[in-house]
């Protein structure tokens, strides 16, 4: 019994190679579209490229990046690339750095010189692949062995989707997509949302409601996790105005909703001079504060108390390069998605104002 069934596993590994498994495993992932710029390097995955796959081609590699970004967000779903070896990373680099900042799953590939070769650095060869992407991919990685590199898409997958989302980066010698494959990874399940803390809720929600003028501060987080509805449901229950975050990659919050006031400025002093006059600002999925040139200015107080205002942070959930607040910060929850949102909308207790888009309008702060 034992003989017979290893030479079945025998006949499996001589019939499916490592290319083989991975196709079967990016379908499985729905990876099925293929963005990219390839070269020598990358002739070998995409030979003979299966007929339910479709590959767009970009004229640079910077470029293929940022079409698999855009694809990204629009679908909300991974995107695959794949470029040429050190040189192609080395051109997408700007790109993986805003697929960051965006928090954009992508699993962006490039092939590698022979393995055999790799110790000689031949031409072509990427020297230290898992450094090159660095600090911007999530986990950048070259499989030690050939038989890793369908786990490695596996785990590529996983890190790209997990909160905070962003790009990884996996090197793989090009001879190893003809090498036998030994097993088929265990696809896995990926949770891609984080729960709130009900007690910092429950506090959050308290000082909101005792709040006499309340501002709130959106980030695009709200975006990515679909939340302009419970946005807007907070926002109207409180009848306080929105400002968007500095530099907000995608719109947080409805531009013509009546109590929308616009982007605040990129500087501390005209920063603070919009907040001026509130007495509690709550700040959900953005970072506190992002700031590029340097304006002198206050910290924003309660009204004649030299105090701070009480600037609590519902989510900067911005990673681990999250910039630390100018002003005292409290972070509140790190939740960023619909479901997060909602406790606090429930818990707070002000005046219901008029829904968005009614005839009677809504209240502004």
């Amino acid at each position: 019994m034992q003989d017979h069934t290893e030479e079945q596993q025998g006949e499996w590994v001589l019939m499916h190679t490592i290319r083989d498994v991975t196709f079967d495993l990016l379908r499985k992932l729905g990876l099925t579209t293929v963005f990219g710029n390839p070269g020598s390097t990358e002739e070998t995955f995409l030979k003979e490229l299966p007929s339910d796959f479709r590959y767009i081609l970009a004229l640079q590699e910077a470029s293929a990046v940022a079409i698999a970004d855009g694809y990204a967000q629009a679908t909300r779903s991974p995107a695959l690339v794949n470029v040429h070896t050190s040189a192609g990373i080395s051109n997408t680099m700007s790109n993986i750095m805003t697929a960051a900042m965006n928090r954009t799953p992508l699993i962006v590939t490039a092939g590698n010189q022979t393995r055999e070769m790799l110790l000689m650095e031949p031409w072509l060869t990427n020297v230290e692949p898992e450094m090159l992407t660095k600090p911007w991919a999530k986990w950048s990685y070259q499989p030690v062995r050939a038989a890793d590199v369908p786990a490695a898409f596996m785990r590529a997958y996983v890190i790209a989707m997990q909160p905070p989302a962003g790009p990884v980066f996996l090197s793989i010698p090009l001879d190893d997509w003809d090498q036998p494959a030994v097993s088929t990874p265990v696809v896995r399940s990926v949770a891609t949302r984080i729960g709130p803390d009900p007690e910092r809720i429950a506090d959050f929600a308290r000082s909101l409601s005792s709040a006499k003028n309340p501002v709130l501060i959106y980030g695009s987080s709200i975006a990515r996790g679909d939340g302009w509805a419970q946005a807007v449901t907070l926002a109207e229950k409180l009848g306080a105005p929105v400002w968007a975050a500095p530099s907000s990659e995608r719109p947080p919050f409805p531009e013509h909703h009546p109590q929308y006031r616009g982007g605040l400025p990129f500087a501390i002093g005209p920063l603070a001079d919009r907040l001026a006059g509130h007495d509690v600002g709550i700040v959900i999925g953005a970072p506190v504060f992002r700031y590029y040139p340097y304006v002198a200015g206050g910290v924003p107080a309660r009204g004649d108390d030299p105090h701070p205002c009480h600037r609590r942070s519902g989510g900067g959930g911005e990673g681990p390069r999250r910039r630390q607040s100018s002003v005292r910060c409290d972070s509140c929850a790190r939740g960023l998605d619909r479901a997060s949102r909602r406790p606090c909308a429930e818990h707070t207790d002000r005046g219901e104002s008029a829904s968005y888009g009614s005839s009677s309008g809504t209240a502004g702060g």
